[in-house]
């Protein structure tokens, strides 16, 4: 993996307010079939059995593309599957998992976004629906069908005292 592509990894991982305590100070360990580092359109992309690794998160996708601004700073991270998957381990060590047809990352938003055939475990609850939009900075959720046949699920576990 060259620099640059590294560099961008390092901006874009963990996501803030999930992240387990020292998961940015972990390597990142990047595998896919196919590199293209696009630096005149300030873009590296990752393609076939793709496969990103820091501390407790896990993300796997048939394609990564992360988009970058003339500085080298993470602008976009699109991930692309059947379905595109994250795992991450939240501060108590719970585990989260995200899946979905298409996961966005945007940096300046601290906002990851779940499309099409979206899902979002944590802590033994779950959210489906066509699009769920999780707000890392604020650490709030949205969710929405698509139409009154696809509306939102939710299964909430109850909480022992």
């Amino acid at each position: 993996m060259n620099r640059i592509s590294l560099l961008l990894l390092l901006y874009c991982l963990p996501l803030p307010c999930f992240a387990l305590p020292g998961d940015s100070e972990q390597p990142i360990e990047v595998e896919a079939d196919r590199l293209e580092v696009r630096d005149e359109d300030n873009r590296s992309i990752y393609q076939g059995n793709v496969r990103l690794v820091q501390g407790s998160l896990e993300i796997t996708s048939d394609r990564l593309v992360i988009h970058f601004d003339d500085q080298r700073e993470l602008v976009l991270m699109e991930m692309t599957g059947s379905p595109a998957r994250f795992r991450q381990l939240d501060e108590d060590r719970r585990e989260m998992i995200g899946e979905a047809q298409q996961i966005n990352y945007t940096e300046s938003e601290s906002m990851l976004e779940l499309l099409r055939n979206a899902r979002f475990d944590h802590a033994g609850d779950t959210i489906e629906g066509e699009r769920i939009r999780i707000d890392t900075e604020r650490n709030s959720i949205e969710a929405s069908g698509d139409s009154d046949e696809q509306r939102v699920k939710m299964l909430i576990q109850p909480r022992q005292d």
